[in-house]
């Protein structure tokens, strides 16, 4: 696993999308395995994921004028809700199964992203 910063939402929506870095991210995140990884891991790929999803949702993907991506925009904000991630007491396997629907989420956002052209700024 690469080291990564953790950065805040907010910090998040002002970068540049890096794109060689969230893919990056998002493949380690799908490349691990539950039996293997340590909660702690999780939640730290959790973090970077969650930092991820907001720097693209934060660019203008033109989610008014293609319902495709206006889905990926709900299902990205219903997954980022606070009262919807998991917490200290949430099972592993639970935070596990969080992670990778991140993933998943910023994979396709990215895809958007990049079929639209967007470099990285």
């Amino acid at each position: 696993m690469t080291e990564e910063s953790v950065i805040s939402e907010a910090e998040a929506d002002r970068l540049p999308v890096d794109v060689e870095t969230v893919r990056d991210s998002v493949d380690a995140s799908l490349a691990m395995r539950l039996d293997t990884s340590t909660r702690e891991q999780i939640d730290a790929r959790t973090g970077f994921l969650i930092g991820h999803l907001s720097m693209l949702l934060a660019e203008d993907l033109r989610a008014d004028q293609d319902e495709t991506v206006r889905a990926h925009y709900r299902a990205c904000y219903h997954l980022l809700d606070l009262s919807r991630r998991p917490t200290d007491k949430t099972p592993a396997y639970e935070c596990f199964s969080f992670m990778r629907e991140l993933a998943v989420r910023a994979e396709g956002l990215l895809s958007v992203y990049e079929k639209q052209g967007h470099t990285e700024k």
